[in-house]
């Protein structure tokens, strides 16, 4: 039998050379107070003497020791919260993150969302984006990835989360695809675009699936470029492109979109107050 006081010391301790103080807190409050104990941290600050059931004491053992493997703390649970949506993950997809939060609501900033009745998000990965727009408007929501693991991911998400997206295996880097796709009114993306070497080597980020976060050095626009063919292709008149985008490459990004005869271009800021995505009107 051991008190909830007992464990806390136990899991900072484990934890202290590995993260910070306020990630460890943030950690106890977020996941293991919730999701191992199912108690609020209310219920934690008033009862301190509550004990742990063994079972308990074991999953919190477990999730010290993957979390000292480097790994994320959701890939442990399973699962993660975008947009106030349960969204199943596994380690063939990218975490959602904040900033892509931010994606979704500068695409519902737009007055005329409601006009999009066909809508593609390109590297779908986890089905987050596809999902939180559909679960707003009626349109035709396509998604495409070329992982057959993180599709099936994202359309376990789509049941979850009573939602119908038409998922498609394709890879957009190939132009011979495009054709397979229908006329669209607007392109959403968060595609790869982190350079390595941005990334220390000893970065949780390396847990990840690597695809679906880094470009080659020589060609980090690469996913960008594919896209804006897309658009030359399959995009209708009128139509918009939401993309997410490396802060660093916002210049040459622009540049290339002019390249292909977009002029529509408007930048915007994530709430770190970094450029962190482009909006093209068409």
């Amino acid at each position: 039998m051991f008190k909830i006081d007992y464990i806390k010391i136990k899991f900072e301790e484990s934890l202290i050379n590995h993260y910070s103080a306020n990630e460890i807190l943030s950690m106890w409050n977020l996941w293991v107070l919730k999701y191992i104990f199912k108690i609020s941290q209310i219920d934690y600050i008033l009862n301190r003497n509550y004990v742990v059931l063994q079972r308990h004491k074991k999953q919190v053992d477990n999730l010290i020791k993957h979390l000292l493997k480097n790994q994320p703390i959701q890939y442990f649970f399973g699962f993660t919260y975008f947009k106030n949506l349960k969204i199943i993950i596994n380690d063939n997809v990218l975490i959602p993150r904040p900033e892509t939060e931010d994606l979704i609501d500068i695409f519902f900033s737009q007055t005329n969302f409601f006009s999009f009745k066909k809508i593609i998000d390109i590297g779908t990965g986890s089905g987050c984006i596809a999902i939180a727009i559909k679960k707003k408007i009626e349109s035709h929501v396509y998604a495409i990835d070329i992982c057959d693991e993180a599709l099936k991911i994202a359309k376990q998400n789509s049941v979850a989360n009573n939602v119908q997206v038409e998922y498609n295996k394709i890879d957009i880097l190939n132009i011979n695809n495009h054709h397979l796709l229908p006329k669209i009114d607007c392109i959403v993306s968060n595609p790869p675009y982190v350079l390595p070497l941005e990334v220390p080597n000893d970065s949780i980020i390396h847990s990840e699936p690597k695809n679906a976060i880094f470009v080659p050095p020589d060609n980090p626009l690469i996913f960008y470029e594919a896209i804006i063919k897309f658009a030359n292709s399959n995009l209708n008149l009128g139509g918009k492109i939401f993309l997410e985008i490396n802060p660093i490459l916002i210049s040459d990004l622009t540049n290339l979109i002019k390249k292909y005869g977009y002029f529509n271009i408007k930048i915007h800021n994530d709430f770190y107050q970094k450029k962190r995505f482009i909006v093209v009107s068409s």
